[in-house]
């Protein structure tokens, strides 16, 4: 049987106006980690192309055609709401007879997407024995997915020319830095963000390192765990240390996690060559930090920055300018407390509500804005739809002309040193 993975195109993309062009230029890349995951688990009878038009940067044109030349039988697409025109736009001109919509936009959306063409959509954390199945027997509608991340292999980079993915970063240096994860989920519940998933689920040390191995072999020479949250449970940590000195793995590593860390883990993680920390601090002001429903207020931040300075860990910080908390002074310090932090790598933000979160609820519930934006694109997708400041647009130029100012400021100290 044939089988078409593919991610979906930039093009006619909701607006997003979160993260600067200098952060997240257009040719950016990013692995398709879910979709080599389904293709490693599928048995090996299969054909199966895993077509990646979101980093080739493909027009929907494009990624018809070159789904259409592949003549799949199964086509399936990872969707994210913000790209919900060119899902739709594919479903409806491909030809494949069973098609497969997973991802984070099916799991409020699921009912639209089968209206707009899909024969069955995934919901859950992880889709890949759920998936198998399908194949097989084909249902239609909804397959709520329960896959454990120890039932099955790590994502198999054969399907992708891993040289493509190796980013040329803008703010540190890495040397073929390839990305994967040693969890799904957060636990955390901040009010901007849509990450689903609340429960975490962790490979064992043992699957992650020969997984790192693996990389290691194929040519990365720095790994990036790009979890929610990596650091949640420093038992874990102390694990995945030990199974590093069991298979004497030296390679440079880092991770995404949160601004919380025992000296002792800091300590056992740089002493195994990690190198980096990246961290949603999001603010260093306790009034918005509390808007945002962060875990951490800014001492607990203090006293995160200094331990992973201590022992040699750089951090980069994602900060988000725009929060209706804000004050002009916050912003006027930000500089100042971000040197006196330690963090070597800021990267800034705007403010943008997305799609069932807390923050889009409060704009809804406070009147801000006065229907329900998502739900008619969601339900009636357009090219390049762009949601409405909820301050408006003056306020919004001033936010970007504010981290324009900081990205300015950090480049050239950066340069300096």
């Amino acid at each position: 049987m044939k089988i078409v993975l593919t991610t979906l195109p930039k093009e006619g993309s909701a607006f997003n106006w979160v993260t600067p062009k200098y952060f997240y230029p257009d040719d950016s890349k990013f692995v398709p980690l879910g979709l080599l995951s389904l293709a490693s688990n599928l048995p090996s009878e299969h054909e199966i192309t895993v077509l990646d038009p979101n980093s080739f940067c493909w027009s929907i044109d494009k990624t018809i055609e070159e789904i259409e030349k592949q003549r799949p039988d199964i086509l399936g697409i990872s969707a994210v709401t913000l790209k919900a025109y060119s899902m739709v736009k594919i479903l409806k001109e491909t030809s494949a007879p069973y098609k497969i919509v997973g991802g984070p936009h099916t799991t409020n959306n699921s009912s639209s997407i089968l209206n707009q063409g899909a024969d069955a959509t995934f919901i859950g954390q992880l889709a890949d024995l759920e998936f198998v199945d399908a194949i097989k027997n084909k249902p239609k509608g909804i397959v709520y997915c329960n896959t454990n991340l120890n039932q099955i292999k790590f994502p198999n980079r054969k399907f992708i020319d891993i040289n493509f993915y190796y980013p040329s970063s803008i703010l540190f240096s890495a040397n073929n830095r390839m990305s994967t994860f040693s969890s799904v989920g957060c636990p955390h519940h901040c009010s901007f963000c849509d990450v689903q998933t609340k429960k975490i689920q962790r490979k064992s040390p043992e699957s992650l390192l020969e997984e790192m191995i693996y990389l290691q072999k194929i040519g990365a020479k720095s790994i990036h765990l790009m979890d929610d949250n990596f650091n949640t449970n420093e038992s874990y940590l102390e694990s995945i240390c030990s199974e590093m000195d069991k298979k004497e793995f030296y390679s440079e590593w880092s991770g995404r996690g949160q601004a919380k860390i025992s000296p002792h883990i800091a300590n056992m993680l740089s002493e195994r060559n990690f190198k980096r920390i990246h961290v949603g601090f999001e603010s260093l002001s306790d009034k918005t930090l509390k808007f945002f429903n962060k875990p951490q207020n800014f001492s607990q931040i203090q006293k995160f920055c200094e331990t992973t300075n201590k022992y040699g860990i750089d951090i980069l910080g994602y900060f988000i300018i725009g929060a209706p908390t804000e004050t002009e002074e916050d912003k006027h310090t930000m500089a100042q407390k971000i040197n006196d932090l330690g963090i070597k790598y800021p990267y800034i933000n705007i403010l943008q509500p997305l799609p069932n979160t807390e923050y889009y609820s409060f704009l809804l519930n406070e009147g801000i804005y006065k229907k329900d934006y998502w739900a008619e694109y969601i339900s009636n997708p357009v090219p390049d739809f762009m949601l409405p400041f909820p301050y408006g647009e003056k306020k919004w130029q001033e936010d970007a002309e504010f981290v324009n100012e900081m990205i300015n400021l950090f480049k050239e100290k950066n340069e300096n040193e």
